[in-house]
């Protein structure tokens, strides 16, 4: 068996390796913008939250009123900090899952060009063989003619 065909399950296993880090890539990406849009929709929230009671304590409120406006707030802000801490996890995965994949990825294609360079010189013995079988036969068939 050549060299070229022993290592074509070794270029499988690093094709399916590569294939794996991509996918989980591709999820940690996904779960990134899950967490960003989150994390805007939590901002986006407390902002409209703050504005609404703005024109209610304009129009004059309560003490406990007032209290529970403040504590929803502090509430809001400690969901938006633990949101930030989920999209700073997430950022530190795709970094992670980047990584692994280029990895792979340059496993495969250093094992892919292996393969290639290995099925040049395969076949540039074989032409080499091909062509000292055609020299030996010229050769017998001119030392037969010249019998």
């Amino acid at each position: 068996m050549s060299g070229s065909k022993r290592l074509k399950p070794i270029k499988k296993i690093a094709d399916n390796g590569e294939k794996i880090a991509a996918q989980a890539l591709g999820d940690s990406v996904t779960q990134q913008k899950f967490q960003l849009d989150k994390l805007s929709q939590l901002v986006n929230y407390r902002a409209e939250y703050v504005e609404m009671m703005s024109l209610k304590s304009q129009q004059g409120m309560r003490g406990d009123q007032l209290n529970q406006y403040y504590a929803f707030l502090t509430k809001l802000d400690k969901a938006i900090m633990h949101q930030k801490e989920l999209v700073a996890q997430s950022e530190a995965a795709v970094t992670q899952s980047q990584s692994n994949w280029k990895n792979k990825n340059s496993r495969a294609n250093v094992i892919s060009k292996v393969i290639t360079n290995m099925k040049g010189k395969e076949q540039k013995a074989l032409n080499t063989k091909e062509n000292n079988q055609l020299d030996e036969m010229s050769t017998q068939a001119f030392l037969r003619r010249k019998q």
